[in-house]
Order: C-alpha cells, then sequence, then structure tokens
C-alpha cells in the first residue's frame, strides 16, 4: 500500500471521510491504514480541503455535507462506482479504431478512458485532466486536452478558450455525462461554465452519447444542456425502469444497458460487477414514477 498512487490514495482518504460522515477521521488511522507518514496524510488533507471534498479539523478530518450536484471530482468518482465501471465498459464498446472521439469532464467519462488502451489511432479530444493523465501512457492515442481556465473543484478547463478551440475540431463521437437527465428536459448540468463547454462539444461531433447511471433518471438540475432530440444513444444500467427505456427510444434513441448489451464477450471483472449489482437491485425493488407528470 505504501506505493499507492498519490491519487489513488486520495480517493481512498475521501472515501473513508465520507463513510464516517458522522465523526472525525483521524491522521493516525489514515496513516496506518494506508502504510504512508502522518506529514503525507496532512498534505493530503490539505488537498482534499482544497477541493471541499472534506474539512479539516485538529488530528483529523471530516466529511463536508453538500447537495450531489456541488461535490468534488474526486467525490462523485466514488459515488456509484460499480455502475460507472460498467457503463464506462459499454461505452468503451462503441469506440472503434480511428475514431475522434470527445470526453468531457463527467466522472463516468473517466471509466470510459480506462478501458480504451487497446484501441488504435484513436484520438481524444477533452477537457478532463485525469482523463488525459489515464491516457497518458497509450503511445496509440492522440490526446487533445483543450487548454482554459482550471476549474479545480472538477479538475477541467472551461471558458471561451475551450470554446474557441473546440470550434475548429471535428469529431466522430461525443461522450457526454450529466447531472442528471429525465424525458421531459434531457440533459442537465447545474453549472453554466461547464454547460457552455458541453454544448460546444455537441456542435464539434457528429454523434452525442449520454453516459450517465440510472440514480441521474428523472432528476432535475439547473440547466438543459440538451434535450433528447439532440442525443443518439443512452448508456446507462439496469436500474432504469423498462417503461422509461421505451419512453425514450419512443423518440427515437437506442438504450444501451447491461441486459440488453450485445458487445460480448464481457470482461470477468466487470460481469461480476453486474452480478453483484443485479442482486442488490432485486432485494430494492422500487417502482418507477414520472415525477414531471405528478401534478
Amino acid at each position: 500500500m505504501g506505493d499507492m498512487l498519490a491519487e489513488q490514495r486520495r480517493l481512498r482518504i475521501a472515501e473513508y471521510v465520507q463513510q464516517h460522515e458522522s465523526g472525525i477521521v483521524t491522521v493516525s488511522e489514515l496513516s496506518q491504514m494506508l502504510a504512508v507518514s502522518a506529514m503525507t496524510i496532512r498534505r493530503d488533507l490539505a488537498l482534499l480541503e482544497s477541493q471541499s471534498v472534506l474539512r479539516k479539523v485538529h488530528g483529523g478530518a471530516v466529511a463536508v455535507q453538500q447537495a450531489d450536484g456541488d461535490k468534488s471530482f474526486v467525490y462523485r468518482s466514488k459515488k456509484a462506482d460499480p455502475q460507472k465501471k460498467i457503463i464506462g465498459w459499454l461505452a468503451s464498446q462503441l469506440v472503434r479504431d480511428d475514431d475522434r472521439i470527445v470526453l468531457d469532464a463527467g466522472t463516468t467519462t473517466l471509466h470510459i478512458a480506462s478501458n480504451l488502451a487497446c484501441r488504435s489511432r484513436l484520438t481524444v479530444i477533452t477537457n478532463n485532466l485525469p482523463v488525459a493523465e489515464e491516457l497518458s501512457q497509450c503511445a496509440n492515442i492522440i490526446i487533445i486536452l483543450l487548454g482554459g481556465i482550471i476549474k479545480h473543484h472538477e479538475s477541467c478547463t472551461v471558458g471561451d478558450m475551450v470554446k474557441q478551440s473546440l470550434s475548429l475540431l471535428s469529431a466522430d463521437k461525443y461522450f457526454l455525462s450529466a447531472t442528471s437527465f429525465s424525458v421531459r428536459m434531457g440533459a442537465m448540468e447545474t453549472d453554466m461554465a461547464e454547460t457552455e463547454v458541453k454544448q460546444s462539444m455537441m456542435r464539434s461531433a457528429g454523434e452525442t452519447i449520454l453516459v450517465a447511471d440510472s440514480s441521474k433518471f428523472n432528476m432535475t438540475s439547473l440547466i438543459q444542456v440538451a434535450p433528447l432530440m439532440q442525443i443518439a444513444k443512452i448508456v446507462t444500467d439496469d436500474g432504469m425502469p423498462m417503461d422509461a427505456i421505451q419512453e425514450i427510444e419512443a423518440q427515437g434513441l437506442e438504450v444501451i444497458t447491461p441486459s440488453r448489451q450485445t458487445f460480448g464477450p464481457i470482461p470477468n471483472n466487470i460481469q461480476l460487477l453486474m452480478d453483484d449489482t443485479a442482486t442488490r437491485r432485486k432485494s430494492n425493488v422500487k417502482p418507477y414514477v414520472d415525477l414531471e407528470a405528478l401534478p
């Protein structure tokens, strides 16, 4: 554990603090758990505090209570993690050799990137700093990192420079992440600067593919990124209600889920995640209620 990469270590810290949100997590227990020095832990806590993941207190840290749409990239990269990994693999199956694709600053797009190492002559356009880092070791992938103003909380770039660069670029597919999505409002976001970048990404790509786990369905955020009619496909998990899928596909979209996928063969690690999440759903089935249709 001592040679764990710094980012992995900080993800572990963020997850551990959130799991103990009712109390203080001490520097000493984190140091022992991760087999690193107390000084290293204090530096990690300082960085995570600057990203609003946690709040430092005397001798340790406590979780920061936030609305989901305002939580940091580090925190959200852990939420619904099995579903995000499954969606990442499913979406990566839509990528072909020689494709030019756009990956935005969502956490799910990072899981897409982690499944692209075997592609040849691929070009990836992104404003997502962790995605660029993830793919930087793949010599067969051309990475275009969009320069702009760094939004530290989200580990991405935004602003006019990003939008201007996108206006000069052309891509085959754009994998769009969203804070929420619904039949009536389509894909939605909480931040105007990121919304403007996502809309520029849509204009640069021939096809837009929404990647979002089912916990975001039938929710509402502040800003509409795009209505469903501007989206070609939705890649999600099996938590999506079948009647909702049918309603979406009636509008001309294709909905891709683990149980409906035809890619195969499924890697063992993804199959295990699919089996585990399927078992959990069976023990906690909830009916689909269209909140937007309620009076």
